[in-house]
């Protein structure tokens, strides 16, 4: 299956070619597509999956040599022609996923994604492959396993390349959600945070899977103040305004549900807190949101005389009251926006069984908090 070197331009048919030949080499490239863009969905499933089971992924994402999938126009062509014409006006890619891992872990002053078109479907491969370097770093540092500091620069890369690609609107929303919800998970455990709750009121849980032990001492109360806390928070908003946003039709996105879930899972561990009123930043500025203060890129941008760590956003991370007025923060309600997300469920259960599951444990949390 992965015998799928990437077809080179000097086969393609002159334009006078027979209409036979043609074909022959447009159908020869189309299954070569087909079957890389096989693979690579399954390279999206193992990381859904992971994050869904609690269990690692099945392959080294960060490994993976597949070159990247063809523009969309191009894979859509209907006649040989239109294709030979889009193929012929397409840029040289030489790249393939392990290139682009490598280059988000370069050192601080060399890591930058390349300058190359990513399309939707390539964001979501280099997500899932982010995603499973976040889930091998969360329990603490391992052999060959980025550290914590080196995965949210990478995060941070993510985020940009996201937002100057070429992509349509909802795609961009769509590639930001699962984005956040990894981002998410990267400052707490959503998976843990759930089965915590869960275990405090005795309530039956066969959404989320992984080990059933629980993290010895934690205190969701006292958790509820942290810093990571208040990153998850974030992010957790971010998720939930997002799914708003998209278009009903768009409910079939395969980490909706998840992402989803993981918000209203930080949500309720706010409101069981006693916090169910927050004032948060109005203007969210991300990289403040993901990187600590002691991160080597937030050093190396003090020295050069930024001002990142008077942000409002760092502000709030920190834990210093925001100004109520209004031109700087806007006031949540969290157990009002846990009510929001019931009948959002409801609506995904049309498309996902998982949300009916989800729904009924939401309902479970929000009856605590009453």
């Amino acid at each position: 299956m992965y015998d799928n070197d990437t077809f080179s331009l000097d086969n393609l048919p002159s334009l006078d070619a027979s209409p036979a030949e043609k074909d022959r080499q447009w159908r020869t490239w189309a299954a070569h597509e087909i079957q890389r863009r096989v693979l690579l969905a399954q390279y999206i499933l193992d990381g859904l999956v992971s994050s869904a089971s609690g269990n690692p992924p099945s392959t080294r994402h960060a490994a993976n040599r597949l070159g990247l999938p063809c523009d969309e126009s191009l894979f859509e062509a209907s006649t040989a022609d239109e294709w030979l014409v889009k193929m012929r006006s397409q840029p040289k890619q030489d790249i393939c996923f392990r290139d682009i891992f490598n280059s988000l872990f370069l050192p601080v002053d060399m890591g930058r994604l390349p300058e190359h078109t990513l399309t939707s479907f390539s964001l979501r491969v280099i997500l899932e492959g982010v995603q499973s370097l976040v889930s091998d770093s969360t329990d603490g540092p391992s052999v060959g396993v980025p550290t914590q500091s080196e995965v949210r620069r990478a995060l941070a890369q993510v985020h940009e390349s996201i937002t100057k690609n070429k992509i349509s609107e909802s795609e961009t929303l769509e590639a930001l959600l699962r984005w956040h919800s990894i981002c998410l998970d990267a400052a707490a455990d959503s998976s843990m945070l759930c089965r915590h709750i869960c275990a405090r009121y005795n309530i039956p849980q066969h959404v989320l899977g992984g080990s059933k032990s629980l993290k010895a001492g934690m205190d969701l109360v006292a958790w509820a103040k942290t810093e990571d806390a208040r990153r998850a928070l974030l992010h957790a908003v971010a998720i939930q305004d997002i799914v708003e946003q998209l278009p009903r039709g768009r409910a079939h996105v395969l980490h909706m549900p998840g992402s989803l879930f993981a918000a209203a899972t930080v949500y309720s561990v706010f409101s069981l807190a006693g916090h169910t009123t927050v004032n948060l930043p109005r203007v969210i500025d991300w990289k403040d949101v993901l990187f600590t203060e002691v991160d080597p890129c937030v050093i190396l941008g003090d020295l050069a005389g930024t001002s990142a760590g008077s942000s409002t956003t760092r502000r709030f991370v920190r834990g210093e009251k925001l100004s109520g007025s209004g031109y700087e923060s806007l006031t949540r309600n969290l157990f009002y926006e846990l009510n929001s997300m019931q009948k959002l469920f409801r609506c995904l259960s049309s498309q996902w069984g998982l949300a009916h599951d989800m729904e009924a444990l939401l309902n479970s949390w929000i009856s605590l908090c009453h």
